[in-house]
């Protein structure tokens, strides 16, 4: 079943869940309506069991080519005059934060550009496939303004970030596997069916200990070790009274492969 509502759309079949950008003429980049609608949807996915697994997509040339710049506020001079925090609260950084943080596994399948913000919007998923041919960078710098120091480095190290952001240059597919920019790259004709392995491979997963993985990852990335472990058995703890958790006991005893449920 697909259900249309602009700037977005969504599919949803066997347990994953697919939103599309929906701005293809304008590259998918990002407004107002189309992070708030997104952030909604994502937000609604996450408190609804039936939903394993998340991809983030974009349609027509490009998987998104960053803020929409001349038309952040549609029409209207509010962007231009929110205070400062809200303007960036409403920004790529509530969508950003949204992917980051959700309870649910998030694949993104990256073709055309994802550059600037669509580029940051990708690295809030956790697994990311990218066409060969697609572009994927930061040129902020070549905008005038500064941007990605937040979370670029935690991928590629500082110095290839640096490098990067001073630069604004962009890397193909390619070389975006071989930074760690991206999981994997594939050829573009490869890329629909790579994106969808990924999914049902976590969709096939505990998907509420997945959620749980993830909380203590990314909560526990640059904390000291001593901080870093009492969030692992934080998570840990939470996990067993899950049923999945049942499960993989259960399966293990009995050597065999667990069927989860995401419960």
């Amino acid at each position: 079943m697909t259900t249309t509502a602009a700037p977005i759309e969504t599919e949803a079949v066997d347990g994953i869940v697919t939103l599309w950008l929906n701005r293809p003429d304008r590259l998918n980049a990002l407004n107002h309506a189309l992070i708030a609608a997104a952030c909604i949807q994502l937000s609604a996915w996450e408190q609804d069991p039936e939903v394993r697994c998340v991809v983030l997509r974009g349609r027509g040339r490009s998987f998104c080519a960053g803020d929409d710049v001349k038309g952040m506020a549609d029409g209207e001079r509010l962007w231009e005059t929110m205070e400062f925090t809200l303007r960036r609260e409403s920004g790529y950084e509530r969508l950003f934060k949204t992917l980051y943080n959700l309870r649910k596994p998030v694949v993104a399948g990256l073709h055309g550009h994802a550059v600037g913000a669509g580029a940051l919007i990708a690295l809030a998923c956790d697994v990311r496939i990218a066409a060969h041919d697609a572009q994927i960078g930061f040129p902020f710098v070549k905008r005038g303004i500064t941007g990605g120091t937040t979370i670029v480095a935690r991928y590629i190290g500082l110095g290839k970030a640096t490098e990067m952001l001073m630069t604004g240059d962009s890397a193909d597919g390619t070389e975006a596997e071989r930074l760690g920019l991206v999981n994997y790259a594939v050829p573009a004709e490869d890329l629909d069916a790579a994106v969808m392995r990924w999914a049902r491979k976590l969709a096939a997963g505990p998907t509420r200990i997945l959620g749980f993985t993830k909380y203590a990852l990314h909560k526990g990335l640059y904390q000291d070790l001593d901080t870093a472990y009492g969030l692992n058995s934080f998570a840990a703890l939470l996990t067993q009274g899950t049923q999945d958790a049942a499960e993989g006991r259960e399966a293990f005893r009995e050597k065999r492969v667990p069927h989860f449920k995401g419960q």
